[in-house]
């Protein structure tokens, strides 16, 4: 079979998307861009906002318009959450947030039988307690892979509906990850991103955590570098940091999920920390980490907030110094405990600020770039135009050089310049690794 794949939201689900990929290549089947025929268009949803559901069912509704004979595959966190509008919109099968398998295996009967299935498989999520192994890596010959150890979350903030969808916290076996990450260097692979949904909350479930299993992959791949999803703040503690003060093949790149710099938007949101918590964690990632790239996700306009929280936000924003910060106006999820509160803020407000404190990232993500200038940086090259080589640095900062030829590798380069938005340098003659 020809098979289109469209995916929507997270890192988690690019994972997911690939692994799909990977285990229908090895069944025989291909895969074709979207928008080209195709035998079947698997997309894969997202559900954490009601734009990423809108997004979702508008894809759906794409898919059956462009291919109209192929059959149309639809998982992820929005068919759990509405899986009969999936139906509705014309999707042949339906799964839910931990359901790729099955979504191999239906298109693998559908193949073999010649003929359309119907079908639907949506698990319960809180009866979730196996973490569903899928292969690591990427498809399309990049040179950075993903590496999914985690999912589930347990968190229950007040604007979130992901812990409803995909259940409690899970982790991928130690053992597992170990070969996946061997895997990946023999296959050239120069740098694994490490996701999951919480991964904060890695081995809750297996009796390890996530600074213990860093350090052995780390060790075990020399070669590659490590780089990490999102961690929440109580994670980085003085043990953790110094567990990962000593790899030095990790990232210096963290992003730390912040949300609010208000402590009583930081209450309402049922976020398990509080501004001067924050702070602390980011404290000791500079006291050990040389001038690490400290980055995260900012709500605005949240239910309630006043002007006076929202510029104690500003202001913490700006104390902190960010690299670089995802400004997002609060979006209404229903089926979420924020959905139901008071204090709704008119879009107007929201955009406000959004603005202002996307101003404020703007400033500091200049500062940040300024600073690099002078400094060597090992730089991993991933695309190439018109002579011209960019990849990214080990803290994720855009980096182009004019060079040829360069794609793969990582290369030492130092930093001459920068444009405001990416890093202009000179690859270090003779470094290479």
């Amino acid at each position: 079979m020809r098979i289109s794949f469209v995916t929507l939201g997270c890192k988690v689900n690019q994972y997911e998307t690939q692994a799909m990929e990977k285990l229908l290549h090895a069944h025989g089947h291909s895969t074709v861009e979207p928008g080209q025929p195709a035998d079947a268009v698997v997309i894969n949803t997202c559900a954490v906002t009601g734009e990423s559901a809108r997004k979702s069912r508008q894809a759906i509704r794409r898919a059956k318009k462009s291919n109209p004979d192929a059959l149309i595959v639809v998982c992820g966190c929005f068919s759990q959450a509405d899986a009969d509008t999936a139906r509705e919109l014309g999707a042949d099968f339906v799964g839910g947030a931990g359901e790729r398998l099955s979504v191999v295996d239906f298109i693998d009967k559908a193949a073999n039988r010649n003929v359309p299935e119907i079908g639907m498989k949506i698990a319960d999520p809180f009866s979730r307690r196996d973490f569903e192994i899928l292969p690591a890596g990427e498809v399309g010959g990049r040179v950075r892979a993903l590496l999914k150890i985690q999912d589930g979350c347990v968190n229950f903030c007040s604007y979130c509906i992901i812990p409803y969808l995909r259940g409690p916290s899970r982790s991928l076996p130690p053992d597992e990850a170990l070969n996946s990450v061997m895997r990946l260097a023999g296959q050239g692979f120069k740098e694994i991103v490490i996701t999951g949904i919480e991964i904060s909350s890695y081995g809750i479930d297996i009796g390890t955590d996530l600074g213990c299993l860093i350090v052995d992959l780390c060790n075990a791949a020399p070669s590659v570098r490590f780089r990490l999803g999102s961690l929440e703040p109580s994670t980085v503690s003085e043990e953790f940091v110094k567990k990962l003060g000593s790899l030095g093949n990790l990232c210096p790149h963290f992003h730390l999920s912040l949300q609010s710099g208000s402590a009583g938007v930081l209450k309402r949101m049922r976020r398990k920390y509080l501004p001067e918590d924050y702070r602390r964690a980011v404290s000791l990632l500079r006291e050990v980490f040389d001038d690490p790239a400290i980055t995260t996700d900012l709500i605005v306009g949240f239910p309630g907030e006043t002007e006076e929280e929202f510029l104690e936000t500003l202001e913490f924003i700006k104390s902190i110094g960010f690299a670089a910060m995802h400004v997002f106006p609060y979006s209404i999820r229903e089926g979420t405990r924020a959905a139901e509160m008071e204090g709704q803020l008119p879009r107007s407000v929201k955009a406000e600020r959004a603005a202002a404190a996307a101003a404020a990232a703007s400033e500091m993500r200049r500062g940040y770039l300024d600073r690099q200038v002078g400094k060597t940086r090992k730089v991993l090259f991933e695309t190439e135009a018109e002579g011209k080589s960019e990849g990214h640095s080990e803290n994720y900062l855009p980096v182009v050089v004019s060079a040829a030829n360069i794609r793969g590798e990582l290369l030492d380069v130092l930093i001459t310049g920068n444009d405001g938005e990416r890093l202009t340098g000179v690859v270090s003659t003779g470094q290479t690794n």
